[in-house]
């Protein structure tokens, strides 16, 4: 019985583990503010103190069309509790970008959602005429967004481990206890 009571401990320590946080991968990112709009993905990992470590999309504006590839937090070695900053920085200077947004993420538990209380800014420093108009490209607001788990991304192969161990164990104690009660008869 205490086998029993140890493995369904397990299990559940080992369900709420991985619903306390959103799954680690890949999210696709719908982004519209006052003067521009965002649509790419980004990879989001929660036990990483980036947590976003990856992103790839095309940011479009009044002043530019641009592809945002970089993580300033991860290319400058600063954790984003509790923000994230996309740029489209050249590969060799990361402080070589001209185009930038704010995201304030909030992990859902089973989904990413955005800080909507918080900056979530678009800024473009490409063109004077468009930065220096009053309320443009310096700040300009979100408006809406859209944060879904990327359509195919699988679970890491850790998680899938984890769940196939357990299903064996629970498989194994179901048999042997099936044996112990077929003896007694």
């Amino acid at each position: 019985m205490f086998k029993k009571i140890a493995l369904l401990c397990t299990l559940f320590g080992c369900w709420i583990g991985s619903a306390a946080a959103a799954p680690v991968g890949w999210y696709t990112l719908d982004l519209t503010w006052r003067d521009g709009s965002f649509s790419g993905q980004m990879f989001y990992d929660n036990a990483s103190p980036y947590r976003v470590l990856q992103v790839s999309g095309t940011l479009t504006d009044i002043a530019q069309t641009t592809a945002i590839t970089d993580v300033w937090n991860v290319s400058h070695a600063e954790p984003a509790d509790p923000w994230a900053s996309f740029t489209n920085a050249n590969g060799s200077d990361p402080d070589d970008y001209d185009a930038a947004f704010y995201l304030h993420l909030v992990d859902l538990g089973a989904s990413l959602g955005v800080d909507t209380a918080m900056d979530n800014s678009l800024y473009d420093w490409s063109s004077d005429y468009a930065y220096y108009l009053p309320g443009q490209l310096d700040q300009s607001p979100l408006l809406s967004w859209t944060i879904a788990a990327a359509a195919g991304d699988v679970p890491e192969p850790a998680s899938l481990g984890l769940l196939v161990a357990g299903l064996a164990a629970a498989g194994a104690a179901r048999r042997k206890a099936a044996r112990a009660a077929l003896a007694r008869t």
